[in-house]
């Protein structure tokens, strides 16, 4: 196993890489002239062009590659922002908590509430309590989050005054802060865990030995928790590793409009203000930690299913065997 995880490390070097190549040359084609955007569109040509150079915007696209390349990748340096002149990796480490936070609260509130709901769907197939379900399910899929983010921050915000609007707080005495953006983000997968959910129990509860378990006496309880939905959750755990990529690119919209100052809303701002070196620094850091994640939930596929650690050992017991040999 632990030769698997440095395995995956390793391939997460060429990932990190393609990205920062891919953002950098996006980049390129945006329109609009930072220059210009920076000093304002009265700066004097003399002006615009002394800033290019100051920015390196002069040179070939392969030197500026070549340069930004070696910059993040040998002195994990990120740069500073051309247009406050701050330093990219120090703001990232204050913002970057905040985004994950976020991605962990409402993927827990999304498969929390939507395994459970898929469960129901699946155990009481073609009866309303299923009908109900999936009605719910579509639901979430079809409703945009930013429309339930001001229709969550009207209710309990305005009308209830429960939770606060925008902002946040600090430490675990801010986590109010957090629970109407998740609850805004969290609709898409939890309506995609429910829908997972109830089609692999489908598949898991017409098994055999299913079948022998209720022979046998076995509470239908532990049936279901302990003996289905034990060998459903591969597929419910490879939704789990999705809904949180798309959960730390939907966090772009959610913190702007709760004013979470996250990553999202740093590269949004960025974008706006064409401040590449923010936009190809955040990118590249969401990109590390959505790989982080696909390689904690591959870790979670050996714990769950033991096959998977069965073919892990065999592998290593081969190669013993051949080496001897």
């Amino acid at each position: 196993m632990l030769r698997y995880i440095v395995k995956r490390l390793l391939w997460m070097i060429p990932i990190i890489l393609g990205v920062t190549i891919l953002v950098f040359t996006m980049m390129i084609f945006c329109p609009g002239d930072p220059a210009e955007i920076i000093l304002g569109s009265t700066a004097m040509e003399a002006d615009l062009a002394a800033k290019r150079v100051e920015l390196g915007l002069d040179k070939p696209y392969l030197i500026r590659l070549a340069t930004y390349i070696s910059d993040v990748f040998f002195h994990f340096d990120l740069g500073v922002s051309w247009i406050t002149n701050v330093d990219i990796m120090s703001t990232i480490a204050d913002r970057m908590p905040r985004t994950l936070i976020l991605a962990v609260v409402t993927l827990v509130i999304a498969f929390g509430l939507g395994i459970p709901l898929g469960i129901t769907a699946a155990t009481h197939q073609n009866k309303w309590q299923d009908h109900v379900s999936m009605v719910l399910a579509l639901i979430g899929v079809a409703i945009p989050n930013f429309w339930l983010a001001l229709l969550l921050i009207i209710l309990f915000s305005v009308k209830l005054g429960w939770l606060p609007a925008m902002g946040v707080g600090t430490g675990l005495a801010g986590i109010q802060y957090y629970i109407l953006p998740a609850l805004a983000n969290c609709a898409g997968a939890l309506a995609n865990s429910a829908r997972q959910t109830r089609s692999a129990m489908l598949d898991v509860i017409r098994a055999d030995y299913i079948t022998t378990a209720r022979s046998k006496g076995v509470a239908e309880r532990q049936v279901i928790i302990k003996h289905a939905l034990k060998n459903a959750l591969l597929p419910i755990i490879t939704t789990m590793g999705i809904s949180f990529g798309r959960m730390l690119g939907g966090a772009m919209i959610i913190e702007t409009i709760f004013s979470l100052p996250g990553m999202g809303s740093y590269i949004i701002g960025a974008v706006n203000n064409r401040d590449y070196p923010i936009v190809q620094g955040g990118s590249i850091m969401l990109a590390i930690a959505f790989s982080i994640a696909m390689l904690l939930i591959d870790l979670l596929y050996a714990a769950v299913d033991p096959r998977i650690k069965a073919q892990y050992a065999s592998s290593k017991k081969r190669k013993k065997v051949k080496a001897v040999a």
